[in-house]
């Protein structure tokens, strides 16, 4: 934790029962004041919490690490923590490229545009690409770039036209790591206490790739020959098991960071917690997005949260080698939102709405069977459909709302409402719809408005069973229907559909749910900015009406 200072707000009458009382840390009196941090620890003054700080700074968190055969480590609420609570603050490892990445600096982690004169500039010490020689001496790079100068490489990336990925950069992130063992071995030491699931992870024809590209680079082309086989393809794994995705749209910069304690989150499909990355390090800030009760898991979700049980689990067993058994994959109507259901359709025949959904949603083989008359489909044949529709939808036009438009038609009878493959298309035409060029809120026509506002309506339902309180969705749910219900309300009013006083409260009502989502997304670095602007613009035009 990065705080100087002890937290000097004892408990308040508001945030715990007054009665608790215990044995003063310094002094062994009796004690009524504990620290606000971990709530945790008592003292009977200020003087001795600020005398016993040195000691109690690194034991401060609202959380307790625990492990279980079935979990491994995991993180337990200490104490019960509000909605909204920074319970943890982390500066990364080490960042770098994901495994297969689009041109970047390796100096900042910004996107590098590719030009037709390909004037990229490339690195004086080793000849990767930078955004420039400023970029040259970066912490993050300068390690990487002396080893290779000291060992005669010189990269010879030719990179590809722009939104071209290139695979070279797989091999930066493990060899970051490696290099830690000689600059810094506590980090290294850290690294390796991380799982990685290497035995499951060693046959697939993903690490058979690594073991010929990463491997063959540290070893061969870089000399690193004190690094077995089994080091860096164990390092590699770590990096696939608990390395965060790091993205900023300033920059766009999409990396990866490793964070050895928020890594000990356990995973939930409903979690309980979001992050966000922050300054110039990333560093992450793991957030409560609902209350969580002293002794209940913490947990993150390592998955979508818009995608179905099957694709999820099978997304999870993939990347993170484990099979997750959370409540909401427990249950085949997930939660009571029917994600993965269909609709039958010999029920449809007869006049009735019925779903079916899988009989056992843990066994990926299982059958599917309709909730009313029984009718099953062999869990293969679900398995092919929802890849035929994954396909449909990578291969639609997305700069054509009417592509998505027509997929919703098309299977609007075969497909529950809230289909995940349903919800993604209409997550996206939500996005459109006013943020698009040529699309933009004020060349919408009215009906496009309406239909943003219904979108992000139904959007918001699924989002409060599947990720409420103060997750990131909800709150960008919540700025882009204020935003569309600001337009219709001006709109309805030049055309004097509504009064003057109607439209003032719907402006009102706005207002409130802008606030909700800066509440929600004031954490946001690249939200900060437009959420201030639009509650000055919201602001005047309340006083204007």
């Amino acid at each position: 934790m990065k705080e100087k200072t002890p937290p000097y707000n004892f408990l308040q009458d508001e945030e715990g029962p007054r009665s608790m009382t215990g044995s003063c840390a310094v002094c062994k009196a009796q004690a009524t004041q504990c620290c606000s941090g971990c709530h945790s620890v008592f003292y009977c003054c200020r003087d001795h919490q600020k005398q016993h700080w040195k000691i109690h700074k690194s034991q401060c968190t609202p959380y307790k690490l625990s492990i279980s055969p079935e979990l491994g480590y995991y993180l337990v609420a200490a104490r019960d923590i509000r909605q909204g609570e920074v319970i943890l603050r982390e500066t990364p490892i080490i960042i770098g490229p994901k495994v297969v990445s689009l041109p970047l600096c390796l100096g900042c982690g910004r996107r590098l545009r590719v030009s037709e004169n390909d004037d990229t500039y490339m690195c004086s010490g080793c000849g990767w690409p930078l955004c420039g020689p400023q970029c040259e001496t970066c912490p993050e790079h300068v390690p990487e770039c002396n080893l290779m100068k000291e060992r005669g490489y010189r990269a010879s990336i030719k990179l590809q036209g722009d939104g071209k990925k290139e695979a070279s950069y797989c091999s930066i992130a493990p060899l970051r790591c490696l290099l830690l063992k000689k600059h810094d071995p506590a980090k290294y030491e850290t690294i390796l206490k991380l799982q990685s699931h290497l035995d499951e992870r060693r046959d697939t024809s993903l690490y058979n790739i690594f073991k010929n590209n990463i491997v063959g680079f540290i070893q061969n082309a870089l000399g690193l020959t004190e690094f077995s086989d089994e080091t860096i393809l164990r390092i590699t794994a770590i990096l696939d098991t608990n390395a965060f995705e790091i993205r900023r749209s300033e920059g766009d910069i999409k990396i990866r960071g490793l964070f050895p304690k928020a890594a000990m989150m356990s995973h939930d499909c409903k979690a309980n917690t979001k992050h966000v990355f922050s300054g110039s390090k990333f560093d992450v800030e793991v957030i409560t997005t609902v209350p969580i009760k002293k002794g209940e898991i913490i947990s993150v979700t390592y998955t979508q949260t818009l995608w179905g049980t099957l694709a999820r689990r099978a997304h999870l067993k993939q990347s993170k080698c484990f099979d997750c058994t959370c409540l909401r994959c427990s249950d085949p109507t997930e939660l009571g939102t029917y994600l993965g259901a269909i609709n039958c359709s010999l029920c449809k025949n007869k006049g009735k709405d019925s779903k079916i959904v899988s009989a056992s949603p843990l066994d990926p083989s299982a059958t599917w069977k309709c909730e009313d008359c029984g009718h099953s489909i062999p869990g293969r044949q679900i398995s092919w459909g929802n890849d035929a529709i994954r396909q449909e939808i990578t291969m639609l036009d997305k700069t054509k709302p009417e592509s998505l438009e027509n997929f919703l038609g098309k299977y609007k009878d075969a497909l529950h409402p809230n289909n995940w493959h349903v919800l993604e298309v209409k997550y996206a035409l939500s996005q459109m719809y006013g943020n698009m060029k040529g699309y933009l809120l004020s060349e919408l026509s009215d009906a496009l408005v309406e239909r943003k506002i219904n979108l992000c309506t139904e959007l918001l339902e699924i989002a409060d069973v599947l990720d409420p309180g103060a997750s990131r969705l909800r709150g960008l749910l919540l700025y882009d229907l204020q935003a569309a219900m600001v337009v219709q309300a001006k709109r309805d009013l030049e055309n004097e559909k509504i009064t003057k006083s109607a439209a003032q409260d719907i402006l009102a009502e706005c207002m409130t749910l802008l606030q909700q989502s800066t509440e929600i997304l004031k954490t946001e670095e690249d939200m900060k900015k437009l959420l201030e602007e639009k509650l000055v613009s919201l602001t005047k035009d309340l006083e204007f009406q």
